[in-house]
């Protein structure tokens, strides 16, 4: 298990006080409570002015998101940050959308399985929400009677679907994702590090899929090649494999906020 982040302070110290720190974590679960749907959830006006004066005082404050990248920016609304979409998928520069990968090659596929699933058992479930990001296909079951019944459901009906084979089915906290392969926000954070050369990085994260970038992290800074530490936000929706590969946790969106107060002290 990892340990509790705020019995062990003094360990990040000096990523405290190097200005050319990178903060960089999630957004939905991190900085922003879990809401029943992805449109409800938000981020508190506390947490929106500490976020603009850690980007004044560190190198790099950036956000990698599950959410569309237009949609992460519009939820953070703070300019002057690095916003990644689409678990890594796709960025923001200059104010325009770039992708990691060939969008043409994979789209046909992701609509062929969205007008399937529109048509299949899964939309008469009450309570399941659709989302259609263009990079990935988000199915979310928090608001079902039964979640980890309609859980195996959306994996069984992706499964099937001959279109889904040149994809990534993945699963977060009470969602299933359908997205191109070969990325992940593992992948990501190691480009962002190379990009900025990078020599100290925190990351914050509370799902599956920021388990990637733990690992990522954790060779990297085995390599010597960075300093680095991950911070897990627990909750009870998260596999223990999970908890392991980060150096930290904290319990819930307020001890980030407390987390990110004591880096400005």
């Amino acid at each position: 298990m990892n340990k509790y982040l705020f019995r062990h302070l003094k360990e990040l110290e000096e990523f405290k006080l190097d200005k050319k720190t990178a903060l960089i974590t999630d957004i939905d679960g991190t900085i922003s409570k879990i809401a029943p749907t992805p449109e409800q959830a938000q981020i508190s006006p506390s947490m929106r002015s500490i976020l603009i004066k850690l980007r004044n005082k560190f190198k790099l404050v950036a956000f990698i998101s599950g959410r569309s990248v237009f949609d992460a920016q519009r939820m953070v609304g703070i300019d002057g940050m690095l916003y990644v979409g689409s678990h890594g998928l796709e960025y923001l520069k200059n104010g325009e959308r770039n992708t990691e990968i060939d969008l043409e090659k994979y789209l046909p596929s992701l609509k062929k399985t969205f007008e399937e699933i529109k048509t299949c058992d899964l939309a008469q479930i009450p309570g399941i929400v659709f989302e259609d990001k263009q990079l990935c296909l988000s199915f979310h079951y928090r608001q079902c009677e039964n979640p980890k019944e309609v859980r195996e459901k959306i994996i069984d009906a992706l499964r099937s679907f001959p279109e889904t084979k040149k994809l990534q089915i993945t699963q977060g906290r009470k969602v299933v994702d359908i997205r191109p392969p070969g990325h992940d926000k593992g992948l990501i954070l190691e480009k962002i590090i190379q990009r900025y050369q990078l020599k100290k990085v925190i990351y914050l994260g509370d799902d599956i899929t920021d388990s990637d970038a733990f690992n990522k992290l954790n060779e990297l800074s085995a390599g010597k090649k960075i300093k680095a530490v991950s911070i897990l936000v627990l909750s009870s929706e998260i596999p223990n494999y999970i908890k392991k590969s980060s150096s930290f946790y904290v319990e819930g969106v307020d001890e980030v906020q407390r987390f990110f107060k004591w880096l400005l002290s």
